[in-house]
């Protein structure tokens, strides 16, 4: 009866310390919307500085590019963002976007949001020298079209000059 009591017990603490050892190791795999914020209804808010297409399913030869550059607030470099519409959800009218965020001389994440709606902002937030997540109030993108069939989204960036970064609360 002890050896089982004890056996029971050296499972229990070898799984605690495999759960902490792997919290340790991979700290940042909270969840698919990382760095993207969906602000519903944000269409005719903003100043508008750009406008992309955004094609179901494309590749890299495609001739119209979601790219979006932009001063990066934080550093003397320049970040990039490139969404791309991946998927529609019929259910609920909605598409999903996969949205590559690349940060001058940090990294490159890419992340997905879904449940967006036309007329709804996609908001990216971006690490500070001091690593703290922080975005802006309003989003750097717009959702102003989405084609029936979600084979085609309409993306309007608004002007950087609006955007003033803030801090994310408890990051």
């Amino acid at each position: 009866m002890k050896r089982w009591i004890l056996l029971a017990l050296m499972v229990i603490v070898a799984v605690a310390g495999f759960l902490a050892l792997r919290m340790n190791l991979f700290p940042h795999s909270q969840g698919s919307q990382y760095h993207l914020a969906r602000t519903p209804d944000s269409a005719y808010k903003y100043n508008l500085c750009s406008e992309a297409f955004a094609f179901a399913f494309t590749n890299a030869s495609n001739p119209y590019k979601t790219d979006y550059t932009f001063t990066d607030p934080f550093r003397n470099s320049n970040d990039t963002i490139i969404p791309t519409l991946q998927d529609m959800n019929l259910s609920d009218h909605t598409v999903s976007f996969s949205v590559q965020i690349i940060i001058g001389q940090v990294a490159t994440f890419t992340e997905s949001i879904a449940h967006v709606r036309a007329l709804d902002g996609i908001s990216i937030f971006l690490p500070d020298k001091q690593d703290h997540l922080q975005r802006t109030s309003v989003p750097q993108f717009i959702i102003s079209y989405l084609a029936p069939n979600a084979s085609a989204a309409v993306l309007d960036y608004t002007c950087p000059t609006q955007w003033v970064w803030k801090i994310i609360p408890n990051s």
